[in-house]
């Protein structure tokens, strides 16, 4: 027996990550998270989303149509690119007043945006995705 919750799987880590984030969002009993607990929990939430793949695809097509609202919003142009959408969601989670339904969303959206934008943001993406993975597959 190697496994100490049983199988999980991806989707179902993904529907329990939610409820978990939306009653800890709540706080109104037992589970609490706090503004930067609502964003760690909403990062790993979306980053099990994706590799759920089809069932949860809704969510990788919001962060591409906000990056690419955001580049094209600029002109054809303009150099915008995927790193500098990265950059700005991760200004906005951690430097506007907090609110834990925006950084509940933008944090789920983060993944796909790091994903994106390469680099130092893909390495840490496939760093959750490699311990959320021997946690629930």
């Amino acid at each position: 027996m190697n496994q100490i919750f049983g199988a999980i799987g991806f989707t179902g880590g993904a529907v329990v990550m939610t409820v978990f984030l939306i009653v800890g969002a709540r706080g109104a009993w037992k589970i609490k998270l706090g503004n930067v607990g609502v964003i760690v929990v909403g990062f790993i939430t979306g980053q099990l989303y994706a590799q759920a793949g089809e069932t949860f695809a809704f969510l990788d097509d919001m962060s591409g149509g906000l990056s690419e609202a955001i580049r094209s919003s600029f002109g054809s142009q303009a150099h915008f690119g995927a790193g500098a959408v990265a950059i700005l969601v991760s200004v906005l989670l951690y430097g506007l007043k907090p609110s834990k339904i925006r950084n509940g969303a933008l944090s789920m959206m983060t993944p796909s945006l790091y994903t994106a934008a390469g680099g130092m943001f893909a390495t840490f993406t496939h760093l959750i995705s490699n311990l959320t993975g021997t946690v629930v597959a």
